[in-house]
C-alpha cells in the first residue's frame, strides 16, 4: 500500500502546476503567451524575474520530496528494491510536470522536477550538471542549450561513476531514460539552436 501511495503521491506532486498557477494570479494564462509553455522559463519571460524564480524553485521543490516523502514511506526496504523504487518515483513526479493531470495531460519539459528528483537521489552528478548549467546560461542565455548540456553532462557523470562495478545501474538506467525524455521534449528547442534563431534569456 505504501509503495502505490509513494507514487501516487509523486505523480500528483509532480502534476501541480505552478507557472500556469502563478499567472492565474494575475489573470494570465501563461499557456497563451510567450513559448505558451508552463515551466519556469517561459514564466519567468512573461510574469517576470520574481515569478519566474517562485515556479523554478517550486517545481524542483516537488521533485525532490516526491523521493522525500517516498524513503520515508518506503523505510525499511533494502537497497536493491529501494533504487528501483525511487527511481520509478521520480518517473512519476517528472511524469506528473509533463503530462499534468491537471492542464489535459500537458505539461512543462521536464528539467526543474527533474533536477529536484536528481538532488535527492543523485546529488555528486546533480551539483556537477548545475554547475555546468549555470556556466552554460551565463555564456550563451540560452535556457535550452543550458538545460540539454547539463542533462547530457550529468549521465556522463553517471556513468564515470559506475564504472566498473555498476553498484548504481537502476539509477544510470533511470537517468539515461530521462536524458532521452528531455532531449525529445527539448526537439523544437534543438532545431531553433540549429538555425540561430532560439530566444536567448534576459538577464
Amino acid at each position: 500500500m505504501n509503495i502505490i501511495f509513494s507514487f501516487i503521491l509523486a505523480y500528483l506532486l509532480g502534476a501541480i502546476p505552478s507557472g500556469f498557477i502563478l499567472g492565474k494570479l494575475q489573470n494570465i494564462d501563461i499557456r497563451e503567451h510567450g513559448s505558451k509553455n508552463i515551466g519556469a522559463t517561459n514564466t519567468f519571460r512573461v510574469l517576470g524575474p520574481m515569478p519566474g524564480i517562485i515556479s523554478l524553485l517550486f517545481d524542483i521543490a516537488k521533485g525532490f520530496f516526491a523521493v522525500y516523502f517516498a524513503r520515508m514511506l518506503l523505510f525499511g526496504f533494502a537497497g536493491t528494491i529501494l533504487q528501483p523504487l525511487l527511481a520509478l518515483t521520480g518517473l512519476l513526479a517528472i511524469m506528473g510536470h509533463v503530462f499534468s493531470i491537471f492542464l489535459k495531460f500537458k505539461g512543462g519539459k521536464g528539467v526543474a522536477t527533474g533536477a529536484g528528483v536528481f538532488l535527492n537521489i543523485l546529488p555528486i552528478p546533480s551539483l556537477a550538471a548545475l554547475i555546468i548549467f549555470i556556466i552554460t546560461l551565463i555564456i550563451s542565455r540560452y535556457v535550452s542549450l543550458a538545460s540539454i548540456l547539463a542533462i547530457v553532462s550529468f549521465f556522463i557523470i553517471e556513468l564515470i561513476l559506475n564504472l566498473p562495478e555498476f553498484n548504481e545501474f537502476t539509477y544510470l538506467i533511470f537517468s539515461f531514460i530521462i536524458m532521452i525524455l528531455i532531449l525529445v521534449r527539448h526537439k523544437e528547442n534543438i532545431k531553433r539552436l540549429k538555425q540561430g534563431n532560439e530566444n536567448k534569456l534576459n538577464l
